[in-house]
C-alpha cells in the first residue's frame, strides 16, 4: 500500500498567511493536497495570497491580536488538521538607547499573547492526530553601549492532542 503525503485532503490554517514564511507554508500545503485557510490583519493582502496559492485556498482578515477577533475566528471556522501560527510585524531594532518601547511591546504582543490566543481557541478545533506549529522571532544585530547583542529565532513545534 502507498502512503500519501499527509496532506491529501487536510485542511490548514495559516495565520500570518499572507506574506513572508506563512505564504510559502500556504502554497506548499495547497500543492501537497491540503484545503489551506489564510488569515492576516490586511484584507488586501489575504486576497492578493489567495489568489497567489490557487486551488481552493480561502481567507479572511483577522486581527490576531485582538483575542476576540481569534475566538470568533476559530468558532466559525469548524474543524481543521494543523495550524500554522506565523504571525509578525517587522521590528526594527538599532541603538537599544533609541529602542521604541512602545513599538517592541507591540511586536511582543503579537508574537506571543496572539500566538497564545491562538492555540487557546483554535485547539479545540483541530482533529486528533493535527499539529500546531508555532514560529516566532528575527535575527537581528542589537547595539548596546558599544557591544552587540545577538538577538536569535526560536520555533516550537506542538503535536496536537485532543
Amino acid at each position: 500500500m502507498q502512503r500519501g503525503n499527509g496532506l491529501q485532503d487536510k485542511r490548514v490554517v495559516v495565520l500570518g498567511g499572507s506574506s513572508g514564511i506563512g505564504l510559502a507554508v500556504a502554497e506548499q500545503a495547497a500543492s501537497q493536497g491540503a484545503s489551506v485557510i489564510i488569515a492576516s490583519s490586511s484584507a488586501e493582502r489575504v486576497q492578493k495570497a489567495v489568489e497567489s496559492i490557487g486551488g481552493e485556498a480561502q481567507g479572511q482578515a483577522v486581527d490576531v491580536s485582538d483575542e476576540r477577533a481569534v475566538a470568533t475566528f476559530f468558532s466559525k471556522l469548524g474543524t481543521f488538521d494543523h495550524l500554522v501560527f506565523t504571525a509578525g510585524d517587522n521590528l526594527h531594532l538599532h541603538d537599544l538607547a533609541a529602542t521604541d518601547l512602545q513599538q517592541a511591546r507591540r511586536a511582543f504582543e503579537l508574537r506571543y499573547w496572539a500566538a497564545l490566543a491562538s492555540v487557546k481557541y483554535g485547539s479545540s478545533h483541530i482533529r486528533k492526530e493535527g499539529s500546531i506549529v508555532l514560529t516566532t522571532g528575527f535575527l537581528h544585530r542589537l547595539r548596546a553601549s558599544g557591544a552587540y547583542c545577538e538577538l536569535l529565532a526560536a520555533s516550537w513545534r506542538v503535536n496536537g492532542s485532543n
